[in-house]
């Protein structure tokens, strides 16, 4: 579970906070002559929260807990790549707190 708020009706032990960064850049295998060619395609926004949120919660699971409450995202415009290969791209800064649910 990933929560932006609190969760009032469940106890929990408080594990430290987790942090990651994300982009919306994902990768696409084709096929061409000379092999499989890797491929960068944009994913819509919501594809990019669900990554950051996943990642979140796999940060979480390795501190040994179940959960992260007060979840913040936010994003910046970046660059990538340099010269005639620059591509622009949204970076999302991910973090919150990693709980332990009681029970």
């Amino acid at each position: 579970m990933v929560s932006t708020g609190d969760i009032k009706d469940k106890k929990y032990s408080v594990l430290g906070v987790v942090g990651t960064v994300v982009n919306n850049q994902a990768s696409a295998q084709t096929a061409s002559c000379g092999g499989a060619v890797e491929t960068k395609v944009d994913t819509d926004t919501n594809t990019m929260y669900n990554k950051g949120a996943n990642e979140l919660l796999k940060l979480a699971e390795a501190k040994g807990g179940d959960a992260v409450i007060y979840a913040s995202f936010e994003y910046r415009i970046a660059l990538t790549g340099t010269g005639q290969f620059a591509k622009q791209v949204k970076e999302l800064f991910c973090y919150g707190t990693a709980v332990k649910l009681a029970g």
